[in-house]
């Protein structure tokens, strides 16, 4: 009987290494907000593409991030923190100008919670 031939095996190439990004160019000063425009052209400035680009991934992930959010997920944005929906219990409260017990309903409150990375460099290694 005669022998099958082995297959020869593909012949790998080596990946690329993914780019260096250079650090994003922010032009933000303390205390002032950022407009949304800003944001977007900084972010098509760093990643290389147009602002319509941009404008439309940063609104598809914000879309997405909502999405699991109010599904009940708690989302982890990298190493910023985590966005989430904290259910509040049903509790007895008191009116401060007549001092009546009040009963105040359970309520639903959307929240963020900042990373330990996060934190670490905003406070400088405190």
């Amino acid at each position: 009987m005669a022998r099958k031939m082995a297959k020869k095996a593909k012949k790998t190439t080596a990946k690329a290494a993914p780019a260096v990004r250079k650090p994003p160019k922010v032009t933000a000063t303390a205390g002032k907000t950022v407009t949304a425009s800003a944001l977007m052209q900084s972010v098509a400035d760093h990643m290389g593409m147009k602002k319509v680009q941009a404008k439309d991934f940063v609104d598809g992930y914000l879309d997405v991030v909502k999405a699991y959010v109010m599904k009940g997920a708690k989302v982890k944005i990298g190493d910023v923190g985590m966005i989430m929906i904290r259910h509040r219990k049903a509790r007895m409260g008191r009116n401060p100008q007549t001092g009546e017990p009040v009963k105040i309903k359970a309520s639903k409150k959307l929240a963020f919670r900042q990373s330990a990375v996060m934190k670490a460099q905003v406070m400088g290694g405190r």
